[in-house]
């Protein structure tokens, strides 16, 4: 499976300074999707979704190493979940 550009572009939001604008995990995922547009969120969306259905945990965490964000999980249930989080936000 191959990294989709907007899958790319939202991870690597995903740095330190992100806590001083959006401080909690609700925040983040909304300050973030807000910078996509609507074609954007709905093919991040479908990229998140085939994902979660089908990407082994390894994959999910190569995924997300592609992006350069500066969030970090201790296992690929807590990945899964935050990516989660997002889709359903989205």
């Amino acid at each position: 499976m191959q990294a989709s550009l907007e899958f790319l572009t939202f991870g690597r939001w995903f740095i330190p300074d992100l806590d001083h604008d959006a401080p909690t995990l609700d925040e983040k995922y909304a300050f973030v999707l807000n910078l996509f547009r609507s074609e954007e969120r709905v093919r991040l969306r479908q990229f998140l979704d085939r994902a979660l259905r089908e990407a082994s945990d390894a994959t999910l965490e190569r995924l997300w190493k592609e992006t350069d964000a500066d969030i970090y999980f201790f296992t690929a249930q807590d990945l899964r979940a935050f990516l989660a989080g997002a889709r359903d936000r989205n």
